[in-house]
Parts: C-alpha cells; structure tokens; sequence
C-alpha cells in the first residue's frame, strides 16, 4: 500500500474460518470484511449464537473512516489484554483495515496462564489471516447532481471514465443522479462534469 493514497486499504475478501488446538482447548477464529461497526456488532452476535456453548468470544475490528480508524477489541471475560489486544496485533500486524476477526474458544479444561492465552489467541488471529484472499480496496464519496437530458451522453462518458457507480437516477427535462466514486477522484470528478457539460450541471 502505497502511503501517499491515503483512500487505500487493504481488506480481506471473503469469510474465512480456522481452527486451532491447544493443551486441549479449541479455538475458531473467524475474520471477515465488515465497514461499519454496526455491521461488526451483528456478525459478533451471529458468531456467538452459532457457536452458542463455547465459553469466550473475543474479537477485534479495524474500520477505516474519513477521520481516522475505528478499532475495538474484547477480551469477553478471559484475563484483561489476553485477548482481544493480541488478536488486533495480528490484524494491524497484516496493515488491515475494516476487517473484523472473532476468536471462539473451547475450554479444554487446561488453563494456559496469561502469556499462554495471548499465544493461543494471537496465533490463532495469525492463522486465519494468513488463509485470508486480501484485496486493494479504496474508501469512496458520493455525488448527487442535476443537468439537463441532452448532457447525458456526456455525463456517463465521464463517470465511465472515473469508474463510477450509479447509486440513483431519475428522468424527466432534468436528470437527477447520485453517484460513488474514489475518495481522491471526488474533486477531479466535480471539474470534468464541469468541463464535460459546459457548467451547465448543478450539484446538489
């Protein structure tokens, strides 16, 4: 990741799941691709209703927003920092950004001490992000505008161009659309709607 793009980041793809055994206590770490904390929140709760009769649920997320980073960790009732802290170090270890991982145990019945518990949970969190696909992906703004119909070849030959993606339109004389593109494009996409239509686009 290049650091003068500041509209990166690097996630994971898909939901990825690895298993563990430890002096005989199981761990399942879980991570997948989340961009809001809500959204992390449901999956936390999903996870922990599947997985219904282990005895912890710790977990970690990082979510990249337009001021600065999202990130919450849980030990969820082991020992504080043997948990939830390790599990962020691997995240922030793999430079990931809106990405949760959760990290089940099993009780086994062989207790690990703090610094085995960090162990078992870091490598665990390590585990699953290794098997993880990672992806580029970049934070986006939206744009809502207006312009007569006449302009719309033109209009769409510019969104083309920034690969834009039509969240709402409606027809009538005027055409009345919103539109996500990159974050670093939003300015540079503003002046060639400009250019593209002779000023005669309003943004709303």
């Amino acid at each position: 990741m290049r650091d003068n793009s500041p509209d990166e980041y690097l996630t994971i793809k898909d939901l990825t799941r690895s298993k563990l055994k430890i002096k005989g206590s199981i761990f399942i770490a879980t991570a997948l691709s989340v961009s809001s904390e809500e959204g992390a929140r449901n999956w936390i709760r999903k996870i922990s209703q599947e997985f219904f009769d282990a005895t912890h649920h710790c977990f970690a997320y990082k979510i990249k927003t337009d001021q600065s980073d999202i990130v919450k960790y849980s030990d969820a009732g082991e020992p504080r920092g043997t948990a939830g802290s390790p599990i962020l170090s691997a995240i922030e270890s793999e430079k990931l950004s809106n990405i949760l991982v959760v990290v089940t145990r099993y009780f086994g019945g062989t207790k690990l001490g703090t610094g085995g518990l960090s162990r078992a949970y870091r490598l665990s969190a390590q585990a699953v992000l290794k098997d993880c696909e990672k992806i580029k992906k970049f934070v986006t703004a939206e744009l809502s505008f207006q312009f007569h119909i006449n302009q719309t070849n033109k209009v769409n030959q510019v969104l083309s161009r920034f690969d834009c993606r039509i969240l709402e339109e409606s027809f009538g004389d005027d055409v009345t659309m919103k539109a996500e593109t990159r974050k670093g494009n939003f300015e540079k996409l503003k002046r060639a709607l400009l250019d593209a239509t002779n000023g005669q686009i309003k943004f709303t």
